[in-house]
């Protein structure tokens, strides 16, 4: 914004400066020549009067003053076409014919510009009579190179195209710091409103910038009060539901394990275990549910976490899980592979990708972990049935389960894997695996090129 507002006042004011400069330039140019030809003629007529009142012996003299203190050359002609007297030290005596002497020693004045042969640029002149005893003593003529003018003209000129830029860099200048005083509280503002996802206790400042500024920092403020209330009731239902729900599920899978040890009928006993895997699984499915929201809600800080060492120790936890079902599980995990997240978030989604992978795993389920400049990734694979073309995307919808998925599950796992990631700049994609199965791919970006 500050760019675009400089540049807009800056040619704003260069139009209109171009625009009275033009005309004023070209006026000025005018004027000065002739003000500087009024002043070759007044220059001219003060020379002829002086000689008037001078022997002719005298007016070499007068002619070489006059051309010391005007510039001109000065040269002075008898009505014979004669040279009496000039300023640039000539042979004198000698005829000396131009159009402007002949109509001075005819009584007039005359002045203009005309070729000069002999100096190879145009000539300005002056050229007047001197009158001695009511006659025609002879005709002086004051004359320039018409150069002198033109540089007398163009030095004017460069002095207004100097002022021109000095209003046009002017006005860049206050355009910028008038910009900068209304983007800075912008700025802030932006600042304020990105960061605000992470930590909904920023607040802008309302005292600052123009009215709509502050008036916008208001709003946004009132917004972040509220949505940060909302998060503070969401935590708190989180905590009291994991409270209020763990507590009788622990106590009802304790009473099925006694009703299990102390039963002396397998029905019963068999029963028993059913309902105790039922319990485990409405646990796992809360503490999803629980999860969900805790993402929604972001509450939880952002730590840089070792993928390598997670993904290494959830993969040794799972192992007496995959060994009951005589599912292999193998890991190919790089190193130095390292992401910022939530604490306990990667652990999570590892779980999640191995608890999916071994319901649906014949006999083989491998994780990797790669990492380049850019991203972390983790690679889960299975043998299974996989799922069908039109599914891969849908399968990390919430509760969305895919056609071939075994009875017990609810649709969370996925969905919130995917959601952590994207959560974190990253995301979750699935395909089919190169035996069939399921490869899901979840990406974090870098800890080094996350800023």
């Amino acid at each position: 914004m500050t760019r675009r507002l400089v540049l807009a006042m800056t040619l704003l004011v260069a139009l209109v400066a171009a625009a009275l400069a033009i005309p004023l330039a070209v006026v000025v140019a005018n004027d000065q020549r002739a003000a500087f030809v009024s002043g070759l003629e007044v220059d001219t007529l003060t020379t002829a009067a002086t000689m008037s009142s001078q022997p002719s012996i005298d007016w070499q003299a007068t002619a070489s003053a006059t051309a010391a203190r005007t510039g001109a050359r000065v040269v002075v002609v008898s009505p014979e076409r004669t040279l009496l007297a000039d300023s640039g030290e000539t042979d004198l005596d000698r005829p000396f014919d131009r159009p402007e002497i002949q109509a001075a020693l005819a009584g007039s004045l005359t002045s203009d510009v005309r070729a000069s042969v002999t100096m190879g640029e145009d000539l300005r002149y002056v050229a007047a009579p001197i009158v001695q005893n009511y006659g025609i003593a002879g005709a002086v003529r004051l004359s320039l190179p018409e150069s002198i003018v033109d540089e007398e003209v163009q030095e004017t000129q460069r002095w207004l195209v100097l002022f021109v830029a000095t209003v046009v860099v002017t006005a860049g200048l206050v355009a910028w710091i008038l910009s900068r005083s209304i983007a800075a509280p912008l700025r802030h503002l932006a600042q304020v409103a990105e960061d605000l996802p992470d930590d909904l206790e920023q607040r802008a400042t309302s005292t600052e910038g123009p009215p709509e500024v502050r008036a916008v920092a208001t709003a946004l403020n009132t917004t972040a009060e509220r949505l940060s209330g909302i998060l503070r009731r969401t935590q708190r239902v989180a905590a009291d539901a994991s409270h209020h729900l763990r507590t009788p599920l622990t106590g009802v899978r304790l009473r099925l394990e006694a009703i299990e040890e102390t039963t002396d009928q397998p029905g019963v006993a068999a029963e028993a275990r059913a309902a105790t895997a039922e319990v485990d699984r409405l646990t796992h499915r809360i503490e999803q549910v629980l999860e969900l929201a805790r993402s929604d809600s972001a509450s939880v800080p952002i730590v840089e976490q070792d993928v390598t060492a997670i993904v290494a120790e959830r993969v040794d936890a799972a192992q007496g899980m995959f060994g009951e079902r005589a599912i292999e599980l193998v890991a190919d995990v790089a190193s130095d592979a390292s992401v910022r997240a939530p604490r306990g978030s990667i652990a999570r989604i590892v779980d999640e990708l191995l608890g999916n992978a071994v319901d649906y795993a014949r006999t083989l389920v491998d994780i990797a972990v790669t990492v380049d400049a850019k991203q972390v990734s983790i690679v889960v694979r299975d043998d299974g049935p996989g799922v069908a073309h039109d599914e891969l995307t849908s399968i990390f919808d919430r509760f969305s389960r895919g056609t071939s998925s075994v009875p017990g599950g609810s649709g969370l796992g996925l969905a919130l894997v995917r959601e952590t990631a994207e959560s974190l700049g990253g995301g979750a994609t699935a395909s089919r695996s190169d035996s069939g199965g399921l490869c899901v791919v979840v990406t974090f970006p870098s800890a080094g090129s996350s800023g």
